[in-house]
Parts: structure tokens; sequence; C-alpha cells
């Protein structure tokens, strides 16, 4: 299978022209992205990311445990605890609140912009 030189400089070409690679270019950068986040931000965060680990792995190990100790009715602390993750998760979220939100689109178009200059931009 041979490819033409030129096709992966069109690919390149296109990507450029997206509407994203464009939107990330042309919006200005949102100064408060270089601040540290607030406390608030980081809690949510930190319980976000405790959800995962409380979801499937927490589950995973619970019916390990279950096997390995050949006690079955462990398995029932299973439903509890996905619902546990998903209320932990729910108040990560609140935490963040909406204007993490701008801030997570904002940082996204940043990186956008970085890729784009760097890996598309005069090719």
């Amino acid at each position: 299978m041979s490819s033409s030189p030129n096709a992966g400089k069109s690919f390149r070409q296109r990507l450029w022209r997206t509407r994203l690679v464009q939107a990330a270019l042309h919006e200005p950068i949102d100064p408060l992205l270089f601040k540290r986040p607030p406390t608030r931000v980081l809690a949510g965060l930190a319980l976000m990311g405790a959800s995962y680990v409380i979801g499937w792995p927490a589950i995973a190990a619970l019916g390990t445990i279950a096997a390995w100790t050949r006690r079955p009715k462990l398995l029932l602390g299973g439903p509890p605890l996905y619902g546990l993750s998903w209320i932990v998760f729910a108040v990560g979220m609140a935490f963040l609140g909406s204007k993490s939100l701008r801030s997570g689109r904002a940082f996204g178009l940043l990186l956008v912009r970085r890729l784009a200059e760097k890996y598309l931009q005069g090719q």
C-alpha cells in the first residue's frame, strides 16, 4: 500500500481549516487559565477522581475478596458502593460549578491552539 507524499499534507491542511482549530486560533486566551485554581475546584476534581476509585475498581475488589473468602454475601455491597460513587461524583460536579465548565472549554481550546501551532502550521 503506497500513499502519495502529499496525502499527509492535505490531511493537515484539512485539519487546519476545521472550525475547532480556527476557533482555537482566533479566540483570545482566558488569563484565568494561568492562575492557580481555587480550593473549591481542586476539591471538586478530587471528589470526581475518588468516585472513579469507589466505582468499578472497588466493586471488582469486593468481588475478589468475596470469592477468595468464599463469602458471596459480600457481593451485596456492590450496588451501594456503585450508588455511593455516583453521589460522590455529583457532589464533585456541584463543587466545580458552571465556571469550571467554561474554564475547561477554554483550556481545551488552548490545548488545540498549541497543538495546531506546533504540528499543523507551515506544513
